[in-house]
């Protein structure tokens, strides 16, 4: 049974993939020409069904269903990872006039706008951290990373996640969402975002994952020549979400308003190198 507020509407899902960095750098994220899935969600977007509370101006309301039988067979196809997920979000940006006011909804082409900053993030956090993922099997092939280190490498990744357009633009009832992968297990933060350190909280097997992830800046900002590195890790399990992309001044406005240029400009003095460092060879900063 559907509330008044489950409505099925058909949206175009854009994959965010994950490329290399060459390849990252020259080509944005954009739907001109990206293939895309058609498919028909029906999300729940009463404020009762909510998950958690309202974040930083995005709403979260679950999926009820996610149906691409019956699409127009001149859609063009792509293989979604988000069609294999049993539970999913969607994600919607808002506004606020006033404390009072309650939440805003964008104009269309704003909202849009807005939601692929959310994307971006995503786009290059993926692509950021397969990167970093590839340096690390290439150490261990090189058989010089001790067992004891070895074992206690965490496999992360991030969430699944595709971007949902409304298929008609003139669909009144439509709206522009990140839909996500859902992590419901207890949500912990690991790095916050205008730190290079772990959150104090931590313990046992989390504590470990703030740390090499720590380690995962410094192979980031390495590999990218100083360029970028990706911060505030959270997630549950193995599963990462909502990482923001932090870059020098220059780039200060291509990640949306979580981009801290003064943490990234300050990164080479604050990181400090753990085992994960030592040990994958990577050198302290001379500051």
């Amino acid at each position: 049974m559907t509330g008044a507020g489950c409505i099925p509407i058909t949206f175009c899902l854009y994959n965010i993939p994950s490329i290399g960095f060459a390849e990252l750098i020259s080509t944005p994220f954009s739907t001109a020409d990206s293939k895309y899935t058609v498919a028909t969600l029906t999300i729940d977007t009463s404020s009762k069904s909510m998950i958690g509370l309202a974040g930083s101006f995005k709403t979260c309301h679950p999926v009820l269903t996610l149906n691409t039988g019956g699409v127009p067979s001149t859609s063009t196809s792509l293989p979604l990872s988000v069609l294999s997920v049993k539970q999913l979000v969607a994600k919607r940006v808002f506004f606020q006039k006033g404390q009072s006011m309650g939440h805003c909804c964008f104009a269309r082409e704003d909202e849009l706008e807005k939601t692929l900053d959310k994307v971006n993030c995503l786009y290059w956090g993926t692509s950021l951290l397969s990167m970093a993922y590839t340096f690390v099997d290439e150490m261990l092939k090189m058989g010089n990373v001790s067992q004891d280190i070895e074992v206690e490498l965490p496999c992360l990744r991030l969430v699944c996640a595709a971007l949902a357009i409304p298929d008609d633009p003139n669909n009144d009832l439509g709206a522009n969402y990140l839909v996500k992968e859902q992590i419901s297990r207890k949500f912990v933060k690991y790095i916050n975002n205008n730190s290079t350190i772990p959150a104090h909280s931590l313990e046992g097997r989390e504590a470990v994952i703030g740390l090499f992830l720590c380690f995962m800046q410094h192979v980031q900002y390495h590999l990218t020549n100083n360029m970028v590195y990706l911060s505030d890790f959270q997630g549950s399990g193995n599963l990462l979400t909502n990482c923001q992309v932090l870059t020098e001044s220059a780039f200060m406005n291509n990640f949306g308003g979580g981009n801290c240029t003064s943490a990234f400009n300050s990164f080479r003095s604050t990181h400090k190198c753990n085992k994960f460092c030592h040990t994958f060879g990577l050198q302290p900063f001379n500051t």
